[in-house]
Protein backbone atom coordinates (compact mmCIF):
# COMPACT_ATOMS: atom_id res chain seq x y z
CA UNK A 1 0.00 0.00 0.00
CA UNK A 2 3.20 2.32 0.22
CA UNK A 3 3.25 2.49 3.82
CA UNK A 4 6.75 3.46 4.79
CA UNK A 5 9.01 0.45 5.44
CA UNK A 6 11.56 -0.01 8.30
CA UNK A 7 14.70 -0.25 5.86
CA UNK A 8 13.14 2.83 4.10
CA UNK A 9 13.31 4.78 7.02
CA UNK A 10 17.09 3.77 7.48
CA UNK A 11 18.59 4.21 4.51
CA UNK A 12 16.96 7.14 3.48
CA UNK A 13 18.69 10.73 4.04
CA UNK A 14 16.78 11.93 7.22
CA UNK A 15 15.89 15.32 8.47
CA UNK A 16 16.39 16.08 12.25
CA UNK A 17 13.13 15.74 13.60
CA UNK A 18 10.93 18.70 14.77
CA UNK A 19 8.16 16.88 16.58
CA UNK A 20 8.86 18.44 20.02
CA UNK A 21 9.20 21.85 18.43
CA UNK A 22 6.02 21.30 16.57
CA UNK A 23 4.38 20.46 19.48
CA UNK A 24 5.21 23.78 21.27
CA UNK A 25 4.53 25.75 18.23
CA UNK A 26 1.02 24.18 17.87
CA UNK A 27 0.11 24.79 21.71
CA UNK A 28 1.21 28.49 21.50
CA UNK A 29 -0.94 28.75 18.34
CA UNK A 30 -3.80 27.31 20.13
CA UNK A 31 -3.79 29.99 22.55
CA UNK A 32 -5.53 31.90 20.41
CA UNK A 33 -8.62 30.24 19.39
CA UNK A 34 -11.86 31.29 20.09
CA UNK A 35 -14.10 28.12 19.28
CA UNK A 36 -13.85 25.04 18.68
CA UNK A 37 -13.76 25.69 14.62
CA UNK A 38 -10.20 27.64 15.23
CA UNK A 39 -8.99 25.48 16.69
CA UNK A 40 -9.48 22.97 14.15
CA UNK A 41 -8.19 25.48 11.42
CA UNK A 42 -5.06 26.32 13.55
CA UNK A 43 -4.18 22.50 14.22
CA UNK A 44 -4.57 22.25 10.69
CA UNK A 45 -2.50 25.30 9.50
CA UNK A 46 0.37 24.54 12.42
CA UNK A 47 1.42 20.92 11.42
CA UNK A 48 0.74 21.37 7.53
CA UNK A 49 3.44 24.60 8.41
CA UNK A 50 6.04 22.98 10.83
CA UNK A 51 5.92 19.79 8.58
CA UNK A 52 6.53 21.50 5.54
CA UNK A 53 2.95 19.65 4.07
CA UNK A 54 1.69 21.39 0.96
CA UNK A 55 -2.13 20.22 1.89
CA UNK A 56 -4.11 19.92 5.46
CA UNK A 57 -7.47 19.15 6.33
CA UNK A 58 -9.67 18.29 9.26
CA UNK A 59 -12.24 16.09 8.57
CA UNK A 60 -15.26 16.41 10.87
CA UNK A 61 -18.57 13.89 11.69
CA UNK A 62 -21.57 15.51 9.94
CA UNK A 63 -23.66 14.90 12.78
CA UNK A 64 -23.98 12.71 15.91
CA UNK A 65 -22.55 9.33 14.57
CA UNK A 66 -22.24 10.48 11.07
CA UNK A 67 -19.95 10.37 8.59
CA UNK A 68 -16.51 12.46 7.83
CA UNK A 69 -16.69 15.68 6.12
CA UNK A 70 -14.25 18.28 5.63
CA UNK A 71 -14.78 20.98 8.66
CA UNK A 72 -11.27 22.83 7.23
CA UNK A 73 -8.74 22.52 4.59
CA UNK A 74 -5.41 24.85 3.51
CA UNK A 75 -3.32 24.20 0.61
CA UNK A 76 -2.10 24.74 -2.50
CA UNK A 77 -3.86 22.17 -4.17
CA UNK A 78 -7.20 22.00 -2.04
CA UNK A 79 -9.10 22.52 -4.99
CA UNK A 80 -7.85 19.53 -6.81
CA UNK A 81 -8.58 17.48 -4.26
CA UNK A 82 -12.34 15.93 -4.39
CA UNK A 83 -12.81 12.58 -4.48
CA UNK A 84 -13.47 10.58 -0.78
CA UNK A 85 -10.76 9.20 0.74
CA UNK A 86 -10.13 5.39 2.10
CA UNK A 87 -7.22 5.92 4.15
CA UNK A 88 -9.65 8.83 6.10
CA UNK A 89 -12.38 6.20 6.37
CA UNK A 90 -9.56 3.76 7.64
CA UNK A 91 -7.84 5.82 10.27
CA UNK A 92 -11.39 6.55 11.81
CA UNK A 93 -12.72 2.30 11.52
CA UNK A 94 -8.98 2.06 13.37
CA UNK A 95 -8.18 4.94 15.51
CA UNK A 96 -4.49 4.89 14.54
CA UNK A 97 -2.69 6.73 12.33
CA UNK A 98 -1.77 5.82 8.63
CA UNK A 99 1.59 7.31 7.03
CA UNK A 100 2.40 6.62 3.51
CA UNK A 101 5.65 7.32 1.51
CA UNK A 102 4.69 7.04 -2.05
CA UNK A 103 1.37 7.96 -3.13
CA UNK A 104 1.92 6.48 -6.19
CA UNK A 105 1.44 2.75 -4.75
CA UNK A 106 -1.73 3.55 -2.85
CA UNK A 107 -4.32 1.44 -5.60
CA UNK A 108 -7.57 2.08 -3.41
CA UNK A 109 -8.07 5.73 -2.92
CA UNK A 110 -9.08 7.99 -5.22
CA UNK A 111 -8.43 10.60 -3.20
CA UNK A 112 -4.50 9.95 -3.15
CA UNK A 113 -4.42 9.07 -6.72
CA UNK A 114 -5.55 12.57 -7.74
CA UNK A 115 -3.12 14.16 -4.65
CA UNK A 116 -0.14 12.27 -6.68
CA UNK A 117 -0.99 13.59 -10.10
CA UNK A 118 -1.10 17.26 -8.01
CA UNK A 119 2.42 16.62 -7.41
CA UNK A 120 1.82 15.29 -3.92
CA UNK A 121 4.71 12.41 -2.58
CA UNK A 122 3.98 11.18 0.54
CA UNK A 123 0.53 11.18 3.23
CA UNK A 124 0.11 11.36 6.60
CA UNK A 125 -3.96 10.66 8.29
CA UNK A 126 -3.87 11.00 12.06
CA UNK A 127 -6.99 10.26 13.89
CA UNK A 128 -8.46 11.95 16.89
CA UNK A 129 -10.01 9.75 19.31
CA UNK A 130 -11.90 10.18 22.28
CA UNK A 131 -13.68 7.99 24.80
CA UNK A 132 -12.85 4.94 22.44
CA UNK A 133 -14.32 6.87 19.14
CA UNK A 134 -12.83 8.73 16.53
CA UNK A 135 -13.80 12.13 16.61
CA UNK A 136 -11.73 13.71 13.64
CA UNK A 137 -9.19 12.81 11.46
CA UNK A 138 -6.13 14.84 10.43
CA UNK A 139 -5.08 14.60 6.72
CA UNK A 140 -1.55 15.75 5.20
CA UNK A 141 -0.37 15.53 1.87
CA UNK A 142 3.50 16.65 1.11
CA UNK A 143 5.32 16.93 -2.06
CA UNK A 144 8.49 15.76 0.50
CA UNK A 145 9.12 12.25 1.64
CA UNK A 146 7.64 11.74 5.38
CA UNK A 147 10.41 9.52 6.94
CA UNK A 148 8.94 7.38 9.98
CA UNK A 149 9.88 4.58 11.77
CA UNK A 150 8.75 2.49 14.40
CA UNK A 151 9.84 4.30 17.43
CA UNK A 152 8.88 7.49 16.03
CA UNK A 153 5.15 5.99 14.87
CA UNK A 154 4.77 5.99 18.59
CA UNK A 155 6.33 8.81 19.41
CA UNK A 156 3.38 10.61 17.10
CA UNK A 157 1.04 8.73 18.28
CA UNK A 158 2.12 10.05 21.75
CA UNK A 159 2.19 13.81 20.23
CA UNK A 160 -1.11 13.59 18.46
CA UNK A 161 -2.37 12.58 21.95
CA UNK A 162 -1.03 15.41 23.46
CA UNK A 163 -1.90 18.05 21.03
CA UNK A 164 -5.65 16.92 21.16
CA UNK A 165 -5.22 17.20 24.79
CA UNK A 166 -3.95 20.07 24.62
CA UNK A 167 -6.86 21.29 22.10
CA UNK A 168 -9.29 20.64 24.54
CA UNK A 169 -7.78 22.27 27.05
CA UNK A 170 -8.20 25.43 24.82
CA UNK A 171 -11.43 24.65 23.56
CA UNK A 172 -12.53 24.71 26.97
CA UNK A 173 -10.63 27.64 28.37
CA UNK A 174 -12.00 29.40 24.95
CA UNK A 175 -15.83 28.43 25.43
CA UNK A 176 -14.57 29.55 29.45
CA UNK A 177 -13.83 33.06 27.69
CA UNK A 178 -17.01 32.75 25.04
CA UNK A 179 -18.85 32.51 28.40
CA UNK A 180 -17.08 35.21 29.94
CA UNK A 181 -17.67 37.07 26.71
CA UNK A 182 -21.02 36.65 25.96
CA UNK A 183 -22.21 37.56 29.62
CA UNK A 184 -19.94 41.04 29.01
CA UNK A 185 -22.40 41.57 25.92
CA UNK A 186 -25.46 41.00 27.38
CA UNK A 187 -24.34 43.62 29.98
CA UNK A 188 -23.58 45.34 27.62
CA UNK A 189 -26.92 45.56 25.64
CA UNK A 190 -28.50 45.84 29.31
CA UNK A 191 -26.50 48.77 29.92
CA UNK A 192 -27.49 50.31 26.22
CA UNK A 193 -31.08 49.71 26.26
CA UNK A 194 -31.26 51.43 29.86
CA UNK A 195 -29.77 54.33 28.33
CA UNK A 196 -32.74 54.30 25.51
CA UNK A 197 -36.34 56.60 25.83
CA UNK A 198 -37.56 56.10 22.86
CA UNK A 199 -38.12 52.81 20.18
CA UNK A 200 -35.35 54.54 17.87
CA UNK A 201 -33.10 54.50 19.76
CA UNK A 202 -33.70 51.29 21.51
CA UNK A 203 -33.22 49.76 18.22
CA UNK A 204 -30.22 51.47 17.06
CA UNK A 205 -28.40 51.47 20.77
CA UNK A 206 -29.41 47.56 20.43
CA UNK A 207 -28.05 46.79 16.64
CA UNK A 208 -24.90 48.71 17.38
CA UNK A 209 -23.75 47.43 20.88
CA UNK A 210 -25.08 43.45 19.73
CA UNK A 211 -22.68 43.62 16.98
CA UNK A 212 -19.74 45.43 18.18
CA UNK A 213 -19.88 43.57 21.81
CA UNK A 214 -19.80 40.63 19.66
CA UNK A 215 -17.61 41.48 17.10
CA UNK A 216 -19.38 40.81 14.31
CA UNK A 217 -18.86 43.23 10.78
CA UNK A 218 -22.50 44.60 9.68
CA UNK A 219 -25.67 43.90 10.83
CA UNK A 220 -29.49 45.39 9.93
CA UNK A 221 -33.06 45.83 11.64
CA UNK A 222 -35.82 45.14 9.77
CA UNK A 223 -39.07 46.06 10.36
CA UNK A 224 -42.49 44.22 9.54
CA UNK A 225 -44.64 46.25 7.63
CA UNK A 226 -48.23 45.98 6.29
CA UNK A 227 -48.48 46.18 2.65
CA UNK A 228 -51.41 45.20 -0.22
CA UNK A 229 -50.06 41.78 -0.81
CA UNK A 230 -48.94 41.09 2.54
CA UNK A 231 -46.64 41.45 5.31
CA UNK A 232 -43.12 41.90 4.49
CA UNK A 233 -39.58 42.77 6.24
CA UNK A 234 -38.15 46.27 5.36
CA UNK A 235 -35.02 47.69 5.91
CA UNK A 236 -34.85 50.24 8.46
CA UNK A 237 -31.69 50.86 10.20
CA UNK A 238 -27.90 49.44 9.79
CA UNK A 239 -24.58 48.95 11.70
CA UNK A 240 -21.01 48.68 10.64
CA UNK A 241 -19.96 47.70 7.04
CA UNK A 242 -19.74 45.22 4.57
CA UNK A 243 -19.22 47.21 1.62
CA UNK A 244 -20.89 48.97 -0.45
CA UNK A 245 -22.30 46.69 -2.66
CA UNK A 246 -23.35 44.36 -0.17
CA UNK A 247 -25.29 47.78 1.62
CA UNK A 248 -27.19 48.86 -1.66
CA UNK A 249 -28.61 45.59 -2.33
CA UNK A 250 -29.69 45.53 1.43
CA UNK A 251 -30.92 48.90 1.53
CA UNK A 252 -32.82 47.65 -1.82
CA UNK A 253 -34.33 44.29 -0.06
CA UNK A 254 -37.99 43.22 1.04
CA UNK A 255 -38.28 39.86 2.65
CA UNK A 256 -41.68 37.82 2.93
CA UNK A 257 -42.15 35.22 5.94
CA UNK A 258 -39.84 32.48 5.51
CA UNK A 259 -37.70 34.00 2.85
CA UNK A 260 -34.13 34.36 3.67
CA UNK A 261 -31.99 34.79 6.72
CA UNK A 262 -34.35 37.42 8.33
CA UNK A 263 -37.56 35.81 7.07
CA UNK A 264 -36.39 32.54 8.44
CA UNK A 265 -36.05 33.96 11.34
CA UNK A 266 -39.30 35.57 11.39
CA UNK A 267 -41.03 32.61 10.56
CA UNK A 268 -39.35 30.36 13.15
CA UNK A 269 -39.78 33.10 15.82
CA UNK A 270 -36.25 31.78 17.03
CA UNK A 271 -32.95 32.49 16.61
CA UNK A 272 -31.68 31.57 12.95
CA UNK A 273 -27.75 30.55 12.02
CA UNK A 274 -26.51 30.23 8.94
CA UNK A 275 -22.50 29.03 8.90
CA UNK A 276 -22.64 30.26 5.07
CA UNK A 277 -24.34 32.57 3.31
CA UNK A 278 -23.43 30.82 0.16
CA UNK A 279 -26.31 27.96 1.38
CA UNK A 280 -28.83 30.06 1.19
CA UNK A 281 -30.15 29.85 -2.33
CA UNK A 282 -33.58 31.77 -1.57
CA UNK A 283 -32.10 35.03 -0.49
CA UNK A 284 -30.77 37.91 -2.99
CA UNK A 285 -28.08 39.23 -0.53
CA UNK A 286 -25.96 35.63 -0.98
CA UNK A 287 -24.41 36.64 -4.11
CA UNK A 288 -23.26 39.90 -3.26
CA UNK A 289 -22.43 38.24 0.69
CA UNK A 290 -19.96 35.95 -1.52
CA UNK A 291 -18.51 38.73 -3.64
CA UNK A 292 -17.58 40.65 -0.27
CA UNK A 293 -16.18 38.46 1.71
CA UNK A 294 -19.54 37.99 4.24
CA UNK A 295 -19.49 34.59 5.01
CA UNK A 296 -22.10 33.74 8.51
CA UNK A 297 -25.18 35.07 9.22
CA UNK A 298 -27.17 35.02 12.48
CA UNK A 299 -30.89 36.52 13.05
CA UNK A 300 -33.28 36.59 15.68
CA UNK A 301 -36.82 38.33 15.76
CA UNK A 302 -37.94 41.18 17.73
CA UNK A 303 -41.28 40.23 19.56
CA UNK A 304 -44.35 42.38 20.61
CA UNK A 305 -47.38 41.13 21.85
CA UNK A 306 -47.01 37.57 21.23
CA UNK A 307 -45.82 38.23 17.53
CA UNK A 308 -42.90 39.29 15.18
CA UNK A 309 -42.92 42.60 14.66
CA UNK A 310 -38.89 43.00 12.89
CA UNK A 311 -35.47 41.22 12.85
CA UNK A 312 -32.01 42.02 13.77
CA UNK A 313 -29.32 39.99 11.30
CA UNK A 314 -25.64 40.07 12.26
CA UNK A 315 -22.94 39.12 9.67
CA UNK A 316 -19.30 37.98 10.22
CA UNK A 317 -16.30 38.40 7.13
CA UNK A 318 -15.14 34.79 8.43
CA UNK A 319 -17.18 31.83 8.67
CA UNK A 320 -17.91 30.90 12.49
CA UNK A 321 -19.74 27.93 14.39
CA UNK A 322 -22.52 29.29 17.21
CA UNK A 323 -21.66 27.66 20.02
CA UNK A 324 -24.78 26.74 23.09
CA UNK A 325 -23.25 29.48 24.99
CA UNK A 326 -23.31 32.32 22.63
CA UNK A 327 -26.39 31.03 21.04
CA UNK A 328 -28.22 31.48 24.69
CA UNK A 329 -26.96 34.39 25.18
CA UNK A 330 -28.00 35.64 22.17
CA UNK A 331 -31.46 34.67 22.84
CA UNK A 332 -31.08 36.35 26.18
CA UNK A 333 -30.46 39.70 24.03
CA UNK A 334 -33.41 38.98 21.87
CA UNK A 335 -35.73 39.02 24.88
CA UNK A 336 -34.05 41.95 26.47
CA UNK A 337 -34.47 44.25 23.08
CA UNK A 338 -38.11 42.32 22.80
CA UNK A 339 -38.46 43.28 26.48
CA UNK A 340 -37.53 47.31 26.35
CA UNK A 341 -39.14 48.02 23.16
CA UNK A 342 -42.28 47.14 24.65
CA UNK A 343 -41.56 49.32 27.55
CA UNK A 344 -40.54 52.04 25.48
CA UNK A 345 -43.54 51.98 22.87
CA UNK A 346 -46.13 51.46 26.09
CA UNK A 347 -44.16 54.99 27.31
CA UNK A 348 -44.28 56.43 23.99
CA UNK A 349 -47.67 55.52 23.78
CA UNK A 350 -48.46 56.91 27.64
CA UNK A 351 -46.57 59.98 26.16
CA UNK A 352 -49.14 60.38 23.12
CA UNK A 353 -52.61 59.47 25.65
CA UNK A 354 -50.92 62.31 27.78
CA UNK A 355 -50.37 64.85 25.39
CA UNK A 356 -53.51 63.98 23.83
CA UNK A 357 -55.73 64.40 27.38
CA UNK A 358 -53.68 67.88 28.53
CA UNK A 359 -55.20 68.89 24.82
CA UNK A 360 -58.64 67.46 25.70
CA UNK A 361 -58.41 69.45 29.21
CA UNK A 362 -57.41 72.56 27.65
CA UNK A 363 -60.01 72.80 25.53
CA UNK A 364 -62.58 72.06 28.21
CA UNK A 365 -60.69 74.35 30.29
CA UNK A 366 -61.39 76.86 27.62
CA UNK A 367 -65.22 76.00 26.94
CA UNK A 368 -65.69 76.25 30.98
CA UNK A 369 -64.06 79.74 30.98
CA UNK A 370 -66.19 80.63 28.01
CA UNK A 371 -69.22 78.98 30.19
CA UNK A 372 -68.43 81.10 33.03
CA UNK A 373 -68.33 84.35 31.34
CA UNK A 374 -71.57 83.49 29.31
CA UNK A 375 -72.66 83.66 32.78
CA UNK A 376 -71.05 86.48 34.46
CA UNK A 377 -73.15 88.39 31.37
CA UNK A 378 -76.33 86.82 32.17
CA UNK A 379 -76.03 87.79 35.52
CA UNK A 380 -75.03 91.28 34.81
CA UNK A 381 -77.70 91.49 32.01
CA UNK A 382 -80.31 90.23 34.97
CA UNK A 383 -79.07 92.51 37.08
CA UNK A 384 -79.51 95.48 34.64
CA UNK A 385 -82.94 94.35 33.66
CA UNK A 386 -83.84 93.91 37.26
CA UNK A 387 -82.78 97.15 37.65
CA UNK A 388 -84.99 98.72 34.70
CA UNK A 389 -88.27 96.48 35.55
CA UNK A 390 -87.60 98.31 39.29
CA UNK A 391 -88.05 101.65 37.45
CA UNK A 392 -90.90 100.92 35.21
CA UNK A 393 -92.48 99.75 38.24
CA UNK A 394 -92.12 103.55 40.11
CA UNK A 395 -92.87 104.52 36.67
CA UNK A 396 -96.16 102.56 36.72
CA UNK A 397 -96.68 104.08 40.13
CA UNK A 398 -95.88 107.45 39.07
CA UNK A 399 -98.67 107.65 35.98
CA UNK A 400 -100.99 106.32 38.96
CA UNK A 401 -100.56 109.14 41.12
CA UNK A 402 -101.38 111.09 37.92
CA UNK A 403 -104.08 109.31 37.28
CA UNK A 404 -105.96 109.64 40.45
CA UNK A 405 -105.31 113.08 40.40
CA UNK A 406 -107.36 112.96 36.36
CA UNK A 407 -109.89 111.03 38.21
CA UNK A 408 -110.90 113.51 40.95
CA UNK A 409 -110.85 116.14 38.43
CA UNK A 410 -113.27 114.17 36.30
CA UNK A 411 -115.28 113.97 39.41
CA UNK A 412 -115.00 117.61 40.50
CA UNK A 413 -115.94 118.44 36.64
CA UNK A 414 -118.83 116.27 36.95
CA UNK A 415 -119.66 117.90 40.08
CA UNK A 416 -119.30 121.40 38.36
CA UNK A 417 -121.47 120.68 35.53
CA UNK A 418 -124.46 118.90 37.88
CA UNK A 419 -124.32 122.01 39.58
CA UNK A 420 -124.45 124.29 36.38
CA UNK A 421 -127.39 121.79 35.05
CA UNK A 422 -129.44 122.97 38.55
CA UNK A 423 -128.44 126.41 37.97
CA UNK A 424 -129.20 126.13 34.26
CA UNK A 425 -132.80 124.78 34.92
CA UNK A 426 -133.41 127.97 37.35
CA UNK A 427 -132.66 129.91 35.11
CA UNK A 428 -135.10 129.26 32.37
CA UNK A 429 -134.98 129.92 28.89
CA UNK A 430 -131.99 132.29 29.13
CA UNK A 431 -129.80 129.07 30.94
CA UNK A 432 -131.15 126.40 28.20
CA UNK A 433 -127.50 127.39 26.00
CA UNK A 434 -125.54 126.85 29.75
CA UNK A 435 -127.68 123.43 30.18
CA UNK A 436 -126.61 121.98 27.22
CA UNK A 437 -122.90 122.95 27.60
CA UNK A 438 -123.30 121.27 30.89
CA UNK A 439 -124.70 118.22 29.70
CA UNK A 440 -121.68 118.02 27.33
CA UNK A 441 -119.04 118.63 30.01
CA UNK A 442 -120.54 116.08 32.64
CA UNK A 443 -120.52 113.85 29.44
CA UNK A 444 -117.20 114.32 29.58
CA UNK A 445 -115.97 113.94 33.02
CA UNK A 446 -118.27 110.86 33.07
CA UNK A 447 -116.26 109.54 29.89
CA UNK A 448 -112.75 111.03 31.43
CA UNK A 449 -113.71 108.51 34.91
CA UNK A 450 -114.15 105.78 32.66
CA UNK A 451 -110.82 106.00 30.69
CA UNK A 452 -109.22 106.61 33.91
CA UNK A 453 -110.17 103.53 35.54
CA UNK A 454 -109.35 101.29 32.42
CA UNK A 455 -105.91 103.05 32.35
CA UNK A 456 -106.02 102.68 36.33
CA UNK A 457 -106.55 98.90 35.43
CA UNK A 458 -103.92 98.02 32.74
CA UNK A 459 -101.58 100.34 34.77
CA UNK A 460 -101.67 97.76 37.46
CA UNK A 461 -101.63 94.90 35.74
CA UNK A 462 -98.12 96.41 34.27
CA UNK A 463 -97.07 96.74 37.55
CA UNK A 464 -98.58 92.92 38.26
CA UNK A 465 -96.29 91.77 35.16
CA UNK A 466 -93.55 93.44 36.39
CA UNK A 467 -93.21 92.14 39.99
CA UNK A 468 -93.31 88.16 38.16
CA UNK A 469 -90.77 89.92 35.88
CA UNK A 470 -88.26 90.91 38.92
CA UNK A 471 -88.99 88.01 40.78
CA UNK A 472 -88.04 86.11 37.63
CA UNK A 473 -85.17 87.56 37.05
CA UNK A 474 -83.98 87.27 40.36
CA UNK A 475 -84.95 83.56 40.10
CA UNK A 476 -83.21 83.04 36.76
CA UNK A 477 -79.80 85.47 38.47
CA UNK A 478 -79.65 83.28 41.37
CA UNK A 479 -79.30 80.06 39.07
CA UNK A 480 -77.21 81.63 36.88
CA UNK A 481 -74.82 82.32 39.96
CA UNK A 482 -75.03 78.38 41.29
CA UNK A 483 -74.28 77.35 37.56
CA UNK A 484 -70.96 79.76 37.99
CA UNK A 485 -70.26 77.88 41.23
CA UNK A 486 -70.73 74.60 39.89
CA UNK A 487 -68.18 75.71 36.47
CA UNK A 488 -66.06 76.89 39.48
CA UNK A 489 -65.72 73.67 40.70
CA UNK A 490 -65.28 71.87 36.93
CA UNK A 491 -62.58 74.13 36.40
CA UNK A 492 -60.83 73.25 39.41
CA UNK A 493 -61.05 69.66 38.60
CA UNK A 494 -59.52 70.13 35.20
CA UNK A 495 -56.66 72.07 36.38
CA UNK A 496 -56.04 69.00 38.78
CA UNK A 497 -56.48 66.32 35.99
CA UNK A 498 -54.41 68.97 33.56
CA UNK A 499 -52.03 68.56 36.72
CA UNK A 500 -51.60 64.94 36.90
CA UNK A 501 -51.51 64.74 32.96
CA UNK A 502 -48.09 66.38 33.32
CA UNK A 503 -46.69 64.42 35.84
CA UNK A 504 -47.80 61.10 33.49
CA UNK A 505 -46.22 62.99 30.65
CA UNK A 506 -42.50 64.40 32.65
CA UNK A 507 -42.14 60.35 33.51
Amino acid sequence: MGLLSRAETTTAPREVPRDVESLEELVIALSGAQDEASTWRITVESVAKSHKCDYGAAWLPAGPGGALEIGFCTGSVAGQLRSPSALVARAQQSRRPIYVGDLGQVRDCPRCAEAARAGMTSAMIIPVTRDGRTVAVFEYYSRQRVHVDESRTEKWTAIARIAELARSQTLAAAELRQVADDRAAVTAVVTALGQTHDSQAAVRGALDTVRSAFGWAYASYWEVEDRATGPVLVFRHESGSAGPEFREVTLSATFAEGVGLSGRAWKARDLVFVPDLAELTDCVRAPAAQRAGVRSGICFPVMSGGRVVGTMDFFTTERIALSDSRASALRNVQQLVSQRLDIVRAGEAAERNGRMLLDSISRLRAASQDASGVAREAVDRASTMTGEVDALGRASAAIGDVIKIISSIADQTNLLALNATIEAARAGDVGKGFAVVAGEVKDLARETAAATQRVAEQIAGIQDSARSVSSGIHTTSDAIGQMDAVQGRITAILEEQAHLARLLNER
